[in-house]
């Protein structure tokens, strides 16, 4: 939501677009912000009040509409006890997306917060942490999503040996190719700038474990499929529909 560097658009003009121009059932927005009122009518989700601290008051978000969506609680002291690291505070959102009172899957919404470096590197020890115990309480059915601040060639590879989750962008057989494209990014999700020639880059994915990437329909996004992406933020949307 661009929430973290200006220009920052109005709240409820970023969520206005997304109800309309994504229309999505569940979302994880990174940088984002919940307006002063409260989220918009027919929206429920997960944050952190007050995002990842003084200074950053922007966080991550984890929304849907005709869903109940239920906090997931990962013992973050347990991690530290036994020497894994931890995400930073309201970077890292996991939920239950509950449907028709079941539970269909797991979305761990991640943001790869990087105050010591230019890339997501830092943060994403943490995040894999996360992934490793929610899969611990038995949930099969997972999605990870979100901003990781990592190139494909980095990331991809890290996260299909380390747990095994699927790159869905990367079961896509006919993309276009993305001219002057960095790191093996397939799509244009990140504009670094204003400049003519700002970086074409992917930071933005979708993962899942094996069983949700075979109920699959469809997979998009970037610039091309959402055109004014660049009118509201730095980052374009990634989307999937599952059976």
């Amino acid at each position: 939501m661009k929430q973290a560097v200006a220009p920052k658009k109005p709240l409820p003009l970023l969520w206005d677009w997304i109800s309309l121009e994504i229309d999505p059932d569940v979302i994880v927005l990174t940088e984002a912000r919940v307006p002063p009122a409260g989220l918009p009518d027919g929206w429920t989700g997960v944050w952190t009040p007050g995002g990842i601290g003084p200074r950053r008051t922007w966080g991550t978000i984890i929304a849907g509409r005709g869903v109940d969506l239920q906090a997931v609680s990962i013992d973050a002291e347990s991690l530290q006890r036994t020497g894994l690291s931890t995400p930073h505070a309201g970077t890292v959102q996991t939920v239950d997306v509950i449907v028709n009172k079941n539970l269909w899957a797991t979305v761990i919404g991640a943001y790869g917060f990087m105050p010591q470096s230019k890339n997501g590197w830092d943060a994403l020890e943490g995040i894999i942490n996360t992934v490793i115990c929610t899969m611990d309480l038995g949930r099969d059915r997972l999605i990870l999503a979100g901003d990781f601040n990592l190139w494909p060639d980095d990331l991809v590879p890290t996260l299909e040996e380390s747990i095994g989750l699927v790159d869905i962008m990367g079961c896509v057989t006919d993309l276009p190719k993305l001219e002057k494209a960095v790191g093996g990014s397939r799509i244009w999700t990140h504009k670094n700038g204003n400049s003519p020639n700002a970086a074409r880059q992917e930071l933005d994915y979708i993962f899942t474990t094996e069983v949700l990437a075979d109920e699959v329909i469809s997979v998009g996004g970037g610039i091309e499929d959402f055109p004014d992406a660049w009118d509201m933020s730095d980052h374009a949307p990634v989307v999937v529909e599952f059976q």
